[in-house]
């Protein structure tokens, strides 16, 4: 269903620039933006997500001795998988980016992604409709302020104002984020932000107020989204990660995997992230 081809959203010029803003600098190699940080008594740690072209270990070991970097991440895509460096890098305990997800193909028609869901979702759509209005927004505040709210709610109380806003910032800029707003009348409901790369829309944050959920205001923005997406004429909707049983720090994705899964789509699950280490002694400090 998917292009293996498709350029990742972490390999857009406006998530460089985003990464840029949260501390990291965007290098190259190859073809490939690869994202460094430095960390005190580590050195370097570097990160390539999803490159259109996998490193040779020479390359990596060269890259890691120009640029003092300690640790290299390796998140590759379902096309260039990571055989050719599997020995000389190891598993990771965890993934920096979703490494298991779900693909909506938006090259079919809509009443056959209708069809493609659970009857639930479906019948929420139908709910929301009725009671629930659906804005395009730009008031970034509003959302993050919402999102934070929905997020403690949830448990979480990792405050994502920065990196949210750092997003739609660089996203926004060129016109390649959507900002969604579910209202019942003036009552703020939920919301989700939704950025592009060239060939597909990555569901990035979503929230939603008690009131909202009651009122499957999630349900109807995904599927909006989804839509915009197809307007858009981007062929994939990625949900942007589902529970994966290979990283137990995903179990408290659950709730929300379910909710995805109602929408139907391909299940994709990309290959384990990877990590070389220059220093063996960050492997034993599990750096």
């Amino acid at each position: 269903m998917i292009s293996l081809r498709m350029i990742d959203l972490r390999q857009a010029h406006e998530y460089a620039e985003y990464m840029q803003s949260l501390g990291w600098r965007s290098l190259q190699l190859n073809e490939d933006k690869v994202y460094v940080r430095r960390v005190p008594l580590v050195g370097s740690v570097a990160k390539l997500q999803r490159p259109q072209e996998v490193p040779t270990t020479q390359q990596v070991k060269q890259f890691c001795k120009q640029n003092s970097v300690g640790a290299f991440y390796l998140e590759p895509t379902l096309a260039n998988g990571s055989a050719q460096i599997a020995n000389s890098f190891k598993k990771a305990k965890n993934s920096f980016v979703p490494a298991k997800t779900i693909h909506i193909d938006l090259t079919l028609i809509e009443q056959t992604l209708l069809k493609n869901m659970k009857p639930k979702t479906r019948y929420n759509i139908k709910v929301a409709e009725r009671h629930v209005g659906i804005k395009s927004s730009t008031d970034i505040g509003e959302f993050t302020d919402m999102w934070k709210s929905s997020a403690r709610e949830r448990g979480m109380w990792l405050s994502q104002d920065k990196e949210i806003r750092a997003l739609w910032d660089a996203f926004n800029k060129t016109s390649n984020a959507d900002l969604l707003m579910a209202y019942k009348d003036d009552e703020l409901l939920g919301g989700v932000l939704v950025c592009y790369s060239q060939d597909a829309a990555f569901y990035m944050y979503a929230g939603s107020t008690k009131g909202g959920k009651q009122l499957f205001a999630p349900t109807l923005l995904a599927w909006e989204a989804i839509g915009l997406a197809k307007k858009r004429k981007k062929k994939v909707f990625d949900f942007e990660g589902v529970y994966d049983s290979r990283y137990p720090s995903t179990k408290t994705w659950l709730g929300f995997t379910k909710f995805k899964e109602g929408f139907g789509g391909e299940v994709v699950e990309y290959p384990p992230t990877l990590v070389y280490y220059k220093n063996p002694l960050l492997g034993f400090l599990g750096i």
